[in-house]
């Protein structure tokens, strides 16, 4: 089995890490999906890693985050710390960790959807994405759906791959 395409920046094989909650399966799509530990983000391809054989587990140098709005809440809250340990491992790459949130922004400022009932307000939010993005190499994007999720992160890892082509 062929995991990618020599001549194409079309990506056929995307590693999904096994501890994702709610993996996306990318349908309709033209790649398939291969469970695996990643030592940092959600979905990645092969050529974008090293592989630990002695842990069995992939160390990318570009991956895709994803999280869902009460995820992404959290991890701006309760699990500030551990969120932030793993955006300081994609420091070193040489293009910024994309964090996919499943919900949009405008879902986020007007305090709806995932915001209901949370003890957060929407000025936090926004400072600390803020924060995040110039202290960290990161880059959010913020969808109104797990499909247009799904899609984005193809289209980053597809991106990803022309960048890299052009580069060489």
């Amino acid at each position: 089995m062929a995991e990618t395409r020599e001549t194409d920046s079309i990506p056929t094989t995307v590693l999904r890490d096994t501890r994702e909650q709610r993996p996306w399966g990318f349908d309709n799509l033209p790649v398939e999906t291969r469970d695996v530990t990643l030592s940092t983000g959600d979905y990645t391809v092969p050529e974008y890693c090293t592989h630990d054989s002695e842990l069995d587990t992939y160390r990318p140098h570009f991956a895709i985050e994803r999280k869902s709005g009460h995820d992404f809440l959290t991890a701006i809250t309760w699990e500030r710390d551990r969120f932030e340990r793993e955006l300081q491992r994609a420091a070193e790459w040489p293009h910024p960790l994309p964090v996919i949130v499943e919900t949009s922004w405008q879902t986020l400022l007007r305090n709806r959807g995932c915001m209901a009932r949370r003890d957060i307000h929407p000025t936090q939010i926004v400072g600390t994405v803020t924060a995040w993005s110039q202290h960290y190499n990161v880059a959010f994007h913020f969808v109104e759906t797990r499909k247009r999720g799904a899609l984005c992160a193809f289209l980053l890892l597809v991106r990803y791959r022309l960048v890299r082509q052009f580069e060489k």
